[in-house]
Order: structure tokens, then sequence, then C-alpha cells
């Protein structure tokens, strides 16, 4: 006759044994950019956020095409995702997190430049967006939907603070 500590044992064995189906692991990377711009003379920062058909707001960023190097993706999608011509400038860093695709879990790596409009026209936007605008730096921080991105915001502002300054208020 067995315990009752053996049974428990034995019962928690059964069952993370008919729950332990092996999940597909699978890792994606990405690139992308904060688009900023002075919007006044008291260091005030705007920058650019794209919406998703579910009504997302987020930044513009994409997949590496076959061989391309993550900078080329970066400047390339957010180009295409916004209409704008951008100058690459310093880099804001990794935002990580998962998901559950389709067949497997995915982690995904985004890398994120700062970046500058050199020319270009929202009008010209791709169609994976339903509205590409600007938006003050603090606004942008409150209306994008997941916190990693509200983060990396966050450390785009300590960035720029260095260049234009606090900012009002």
């Amino acid at each position: 006759m067995r315990s009752r500590n053996d049974r428990r044992h034995s019962e928690g064995h059964r069952r993370s044994n008919q729950s332990s189906k092996l999940i597909k692991k699978g890792i994606a990377v990405s690139a992308g950019g904060v688009v900023w711009r002075e919007s006044g003379s008291e260091g005030e920062v705007e920058v650019v956020l794209v919406q998703t058909p579910a009504r997302r707001w987020s930044l513009p960023k994409g997949t590496p095409e076959n061989g391309e190097k993550l900078v080329d993706t970066a400047i390339r999608e957010v180009s295409e995702e916004t209409g704008l011509s951008v100058a690459l400038d310093e880099k804001i860093g990794v935002m990580r997190y998962s998901f559950v695709g389709q067949e497997a879990r995915i982690d995904k790596a985004v890398h994120f430049w700062l970046m500058q409009p050199t020319g270009g026209s929202f009008e010209d936007h791709d169609d994976e967006h339903i509205d590409v605008r600007w938006v003050g730096l603090g606004e942008a921080m409150r209306l994008v939907s997941y916190r990693n991105t509200a983060s990396l915001l966050e450390d785009a502002a300590a960035m720029l603070v260095r260049r234009v300054g606090p900012g009002p208020g």
C-alpha cells in the first residue's frame, strides 16, 4: 500500500506526463525606428506612431528581407510604413517579447534606432497601417498599446533630453 505522499507524487507525475507535449520554439528578429523631430522652441519632441487595423498604436518596424542588415531593414520598413524618408541616428536598444504563433512560441527581438525625417509624406505610407501621425512624446507613451513600447519610448526620451533639453513642464 502506498503512503499518501507517494500517491500525491504519483498523481502529480501522471498529470505532468499528460500535459508535457513538446512546444516548438521559434526566434524572430525585426528592426524599426523612433522617428522624431523638435516641435517647438522649448525642447518639445514629436514622434511618429502608426496605427494597425486592430486600432493599436505602435512604432514602425518590420522583418529583414533575405540577407538584409538590420540597419537597412529599419530604414526600409520605417520608410514603407510611414511614407517618410529617414536618416539613421543612434541605436536605442532591443525590445524583446514572446508570442504564440500558429505552431510555435516565438521569442522576438526588435532592434530600434532613433531616426530623423529627411523628406516624404504620410500620404505615401503602405496599406499595412490605417493611420500614421506625429504625436508629442509624452502622449505617444500613453497611446501605444504595449508597455514594452512605452518603455522603449522612455529610453528614447532619455537619449533625446541630451540633445533638445527636458521639454516643457
